[in-house]
């Protein structure tokens, strides 16, 4: 076995630490053991920033760096976005006390763990250890970092001839490739003759793993149970119990799964979007809220981050945003907007991402109670749509909520009739046309306009004539609008104009209306009042 100075020569090495003393330190001896190029990051930031920029051959974290990303967490992001190959050795340093959370809580694990406080002595030990098993796989990493899955089983192949002390790490990762290849047979058969020798928690999750992708769930569901019972902190067993209840469509169990990874994990990102999706779902929205919170601040400057993690969070919220002015509300209001706002900022170049921040923005005010904001928001939403190309059913149907929301009930029903043109919607978002139809109904609008004609009469018995025209406008601009409605609009510009005087667009808009009322049988109550506004519009029509 090759000393350790030899092991490190030219390796390129970074510490991560959040304590001064410490990084200082751990330089100081990976230097006396003969590391030469060492970087030292405070954080899970900076340690992030090195990573992207530099290729290293190691890299010790420990795993608490304080507020911010823990170093499982910079260890998650690196692999999953490929920023450090498999050929680089990863060490973990955690304390005695939270060596056990820290073992059940990985997704992408370490090559292996130095317990805190130790020596140079230890270090040595350790690294010298370490890095001399990372040799004997190099061929297969660097097979791995070009994902030639059968070149990687037959490395694995050669390497348990020559080396059969390392069998269960061998075998771990033909399993991992077998999974790859979908060869799900072949992996579990492999899994089985690892369990007949000893019970071990990644075999069996492995096991697992090939049950579901066979179709056996119910297998597949009591070999999880058993080994969340056996290992507790296994946290990825609770990712796939989640994921057999989802099969057997029982998402409330599912979820419930979720919830029991999150507490042996907190910090995992994407576990925590997962739960919080599965729970708006369920429209259990306190932990689609948390969920979703967590979510952000995780992600917040990582990769992880999207827009679905602000604007689901704001969503999440609205179930305790009401008109009355109470802590609740106001805190959650709070947050909903500074969610929407920051994805508005960070987006700003996506008009369908700040289109779909504006239309929940617009739904916080009216839950609020705050309708002219409400209505004013509605405005921009409309007026981003208008900028989207090939705007999607789901952004449409969003839009008529809207509406419907701010009370346009008859640009939501232009829109609703556009949208029923279109053959590319989903069976989602065909179901959701016909309840939002059903919603809008002839009886709702009609109502609707009925409360309108109240509002604008009162307005003209008072003399305000255009603030009643504007209402009229709007009350007959539906076609449900009913002919009472739409004689007293003709009333209320027709004395406007003998009030002011006529003008060619407002006699062209009286003439649209009279055409909609057609004739008047001489039964109808209003027939005399029609007659007399015939004869006023033929009077004003003189006078242009």
């Amino acid at each position: 076995m090759a000393d350790l100075s030899t092991m490190l020569a030219n390796k390129r090495v970074l510490a991560v630490d959040d304590l001064v003393e410490s990084r200082s330190a751990m330089k100081k001896m990976l230097t006396i053991l003969g590391a030469d190029k060492v970087d030292v990051a405070m954080d899970g930031d900076e340690a992030t920033e090195f990573i992207v920029n530099n290729n290293y051959d190691l890299i010790i974290s420990d795993y608490n760096l304080g507020r911010g990303r823990d170093g499982q967490q910079i260890l998650e992001e690196a692999r999953f976005t490929h920023q450090i190959k498999a050929t680089c050795t990863f060490v973990m340093l955690t304390g005695e006390n939270a060596m056990d959370m820290v073992m059940g809580a990985i997704e992408y694990e370490p090559d292996d763990y130095i317990t805190k406080p130790f020596t140079i002595d230890v270090m040595r030990q350790r690294l010298t250890r370490i890095l001399a098993i990372k040799e004997m796989f190099t061929p297969i990493n660097e097979a791995i970092d070009k994902q030639a899955s059968r070149t990687v089983l037959a490395l694995c192949d050669q390497l348990l001839l020559a080396q059969p002390r390392l069998k269960r790490r061998v075998e771990r990762i033909q399993g991992r490739t077998l999974l790859k290849l979908k060869e799900y047979e072949k992996a579990l058969k492999l899994y089985d003759s690892i369990l007949k020798e000893r019970e071990i928690n990644w075999a069996l999750l492995g096991k697992a793993t090939c049950l579901f992708k066979l179709e056996k769930y119910p297998q597949a569901e009591k070999l999880l149970i058993h080994t969340i019972k056996e290992h507790p902190k296994y946290v990825q067993c609770y990712d796939l119990l989640s994921k057999v209840h989802l099969k057997n469509k029982d998402r409330k169990a599912a979820q419930n799964s979720l919830i029991s990874a999150t507490q042996v994990s907190p910090k995992q990102v994407l576990r925590q979007m997962e739960l919080g999706r599965l729970a708006y779902a369920n429209k259990d929205f306190a932990v689609a809220e948390g969920a979703f919170k967590m979510s952000v601040k995780l992600a917040r400057h990582s990769c992880y981050r999207s827009v679905k993690n602000y604007l689901l969070f704001a969503k999440s919220l609205q179930h305790k945003i009401t008109p009355q002015s109470n802590r609740d509300t106001r805190a959650a209001s709070t947050e909903a907007f500074k969610a929407i706002e920051e994805a508005k900022t960070l987006y700003k170049e996506n008009t369908d991402y700040v289109f779909e921040a504006t239309i929940i923005e617009s739904t916080t005010y009216t839950n609020l109670g705050k309708d002219a904001d409400a209505k004013a928001i509605a405005a921009k939403a409309e007026e981003l749509l208008s900028h989207v190309n090939d705007a999607s059913g789901a952004m449409q149907l969003s839009m008529v909520n809207v509406f419907l929301d701010t009370k346009q009930h008859a640009k939501a029903q232009d829109l609703l009739a556009e949208l029923g043109r279109r053959k590319d919607l989903s069976r989602s978002e065909t179901r959701e046309l016909t309840r939002t139809r059903n919603e809008i109904s002839e009886q709702v609008v009609r109502e609707y306009t009925t409360e309108m004609n109240d509002k604008a009469i009162g307005f003209f018995e008072r003399g305000q004539l255009q603030q009643a025209i504007d209402i009229f406008n709007q009350a007959t601009a539906y076609k449900e609008a009913g002919y009472t409605v739409i004689v007293n609009a003709i009333q209320a510009k027709v004395t406007f104009m003998d009030q002011r005087e006529p003008s060619r667009e407002m006699v062209k808009e009286v003439e649209e209306l009279f055409v909609r009322l057609g004739d008047l049988p001489d039964t109808d109550e209003r027939f005399d009042r029609w007659q007399q506004l015939k004869k006023s519009l033929a009077r004003l029509k003189r006078m242009i």
